[in-house]
């Protein structure tokens, strides 16, 4: 009598499942920008076959390219790459860039920002943390006491330091690696 192990066993069906969702994967990747590619913890073969689509015009040729794009996908760690696109198309990132500048522009102090300035570090290991003090103590100088008596020189100078200390997140945001 022979037993089948259940978690060995996929059907052909499934596999063939499994095929096209990588393959549909592979043709998300060929649309991707240059930039955002070397974000990706991709394979060298799988960025090499990537490149050599940016080439291709014809349908059947990109037809044929994206599966082979799909088994080189297949061939490489997939799950990581699918997490690290997640990362790379997360709605919510733009909203959480904003939030810390405005917790920061919220704080009293420089000191009160500090524990907002280790989460950016933390999601951003790259960051400069010297630029990151800078730009918050500017932002924190240049805020206004009272917002309804100041002039516009003093309103424009506080958006202008909010908007360079904005600038310098989306610059961390868009060159962390996501892997």
């Amino acid at each position: 009598m022979t037993e089948y192990n259940d978690d060995l066993y996929t059907s052909k069906s499934e596999q063939k499942r499994d095929d096209l969702a990588l393959q549909e994967l592979g043709q998300t990747l060929m649309a991707l920008k240059q930039g955002e590619l070397d974000r990706l913890p991709l394979s060298d073969a799988l960025k090499k076959g990537l490149e050599e689509a940016r080439r291709i015009t014809s349908n059947e040729a990109r037809r044929r390219h994206s599966l082979y794009i799909g088994r080189l996908v297949r061939e490489s760690d997939s799950d990581q790459i699918e997490k690290a696109l997640a990362a790379l198309k997360d709605p919510f990132r733009q909203q959480r860039l904003s939030n810390w500048v405005d917790q920061i522009a919220n704080s009293d102090q420089a000191k009160d920002a500090d524990s907002t300035l280790q989460q950016i570090l933390e999601a951003f290991p790259h960051g400069d943390r010297q630029q990151l003090r800078n730009l918050t103590r500017n932002t924190l100088k240049a805020k206004l006491s009272d917002p309804e008596s100041a002039s516009n020189d003093e309103k424009d100078k506080f958006k202008r330091e909010r908007r360079k200390l904005m600038n310098y997140l989306n610059q961390l945001d868009k060159t962390a690696p996501l892997y």
